[in-house]
């Protein structure tokens, strides 16, 4: 494997997009291509990406002076993820970056799913340019300026750019911050609340197990504990729901922001993620719409930090009771006449002081929720019983070739749907009625016989064969009798 005998010196906050095209300028080499060959010893088509694949053939290149973990810790957009990623979903992803193809990557991380990647594009701040190129001599691509949902500079407090590649092509074209035409990404309307947004991206960016320890200590409960919006495990979610609604109208409403500030549900979803992946996006715009900021989240720190595990409240388990104290409380709660215990006189104190006591009387005395029906099933069977009589005769009395009485014909006819017939138990009446009304194959030859008699003038000496082309029949159910007899009768 060859070792590269030229590589930039990275800046502050550079992308390994932005590496790549300064090597590239570099070296004076005349494709991508090219670039991707020496730089990881194959045509990496993720180059431009913010989480690029084939790092592990560049960390040898180099030789060491960069390993697999630098390169993706300092130059990728992978620590922004990681607060929010089990350990099997970051060494997956790690994994895949390291190889040499990043198939499912993003998907796996959710940022599929979120429909950030329609809005992405390479952005960068005038400001930034300005000063890099006086400080550093040369502009370049900053990585939380790509991350998504930035849209603001979190240094500058300018909207950001969003740079156009001449001629239709794409990122590799290798192009830097300013060289071609860049378009804002938003106007100036909710660009304090996307540069506050910034702000947290930026610093969860640079201190991943900062952000991990605000996850696990419980930040977004307790500051919705501290708004009134979280009580006794629940969410308020009658007066949570108007508070958020009236927070997105000031929000950013363009670019990613399009996909989430239209409604508050992805918040009640992201509070019960049930294994989804949670996007940083929407984590830090969830602490901006309960009114945290950085310094709120600088200085946050949890109650408990060995764990979450749960601390009950102390029990005066050590307090001598008397014999009588214990027997009036139950005695006063045996003689309550309300039907749960939690509302039974003396609950609270036996559930403080004689807790063992309650819990044999709560399993031997389960409480069981009486559900009235709230339909009345007797009068819908008997209703229904009445439209299928109806139906009926209706279709006894169609004009044309008859129409053999089957479910579905008498369904249709009544304007019901067969939800009935999946509950048959609850129209017993109609479900008796219905399968006396339906015709049999015979039964249904023997209308239609009649009807062909009457509606062709048939007579006695026309062939079997000829009632029944008359008639439709194909397969006869009827016998020669019976043909004769409808024959002459008519």
């Amino acid at each position: 494997m060859e070792r590269l005998l030229v590589f930039p010196r990275s800046f502050p906050d550079e992308s390994l997009y932005s590496l790549a095209v300064r090597y590239h300028r570099l070296t004076a080499n005349d494709s991508y291509r090219q670039t991707s060959q020496e730089l990881f010893g194959t045509y990496s088509r993720t180059c431009g990406s913010i989480l690029p694949c084939c790092l592990h053939g560049l960390s040898k290149r180099l030789a060491g002076f960069y390993s697999l973990a630098e390169l993706i810790d300092c130059f990728t957009l992978l620590p922004l993820y990681q607060p929010f990623l089990d350990d099997a979903a970051y060494e997956g992803a790690k994994a895949a970056m390291a190889g040499n193809r990043g198939t499912g990557l993003k998907m796996s991380l959710g940022i599929t799913a979120s429909r950030f990647l329609k809005h992405a594009s390479f952005r960068y701040c005038e400001s930034c340019v300005q000063d890099d190129t006086q400080r550093y001599g040369v502009a370049y691509w900053h990585r939380i300026h790509l991350s998504p949902g930035t849209c603001v500079c979190p240094h500058h407090g300018e909207v950001l750019r969003s740079l156009t590649f001449p001629h239709s092509s794409d990122w590799r074209c290798m192009l830097l911050p300013g060289e071609s035409v860049g378009t804002p990404v938003m106007d100036s309307y909710g660009a304090t609340a996307a540069g506050t947004v910034a702000e947290m991206q930026l610093w969860g960016l640079e201190h991943p197990s900062s952000v991990g320890e605000l996850l696990n200590g419980g930040l977004l409960k307790h500051r919705m504990a501290e708004l009134g919006f979280f009580k006794s495990g629940r969410i308020r979610e009658k007066i949570f729901r108007p508070f958020l609604m009236e927070r997105l109208k000031h929000g950013p409403s363009t670019n990613e922001f399009q996909e989430i500030t239209y409604s508050c549900d992805w918040v009640l979803r992201m509070l019960h993620p049930r294994g989804s992946i949670v996007q940083p996006l929407k984590f830090y715009l969830l602490c901006w719409l309960l009114e945290l900021g950085l310094c709120e989240l600088q200085s946050f720190r949890p109650l408990a930090k060995a764990g979450n595990e749960y601390v009950p409240r102390r029990n005066n388990t050590n307090k001598t009771l008397d014999d009588a104290e214990l027997e009036s409380h139950r005695s006063a709660f045996l003689s309550c006449s309300n039907s749960k215990c939690h509302d039974k006189l003396g609950y609270q104190w036996l559930y403080r002081h004689d807790r063992e006591w309650l819990n044999e009387y709560v399993t031997s005395h389960p409480f069981l929720r009486a559900r009235e029906s709230l339909i009345d099933w007797e009068a819908r069977d008997t209703a229904l019983a009445r439209d299928l009589l109806i139906a009926n005769e209706q279709i006894m009395s169609m004009s044309g070739k008859p129409k053999k009485i089957t479910r579905s014909s008498l369904v249709r006819q009544i304007g019901q749907t067969h939800d009935f017939l999946r509950r048959p138990y609850k129209f017993p009446k109609s479900i008796l009625l219905m399968n006396g009304l339906l015709e049999s194959d015979h039964d249904h030859q023997i209308r239609k016989v009649r009807w062909a008699v009457k509606h062709f003038l048939l007579s006695e000496r026309c062939a079997t064969s000829v009632v029944f082309r008359h008639a439709g029949i194909r397969k006869s159910h009827m016998t020669e009798a019976e043909i004769l007899n409808i024959l002459s009768t008519v």
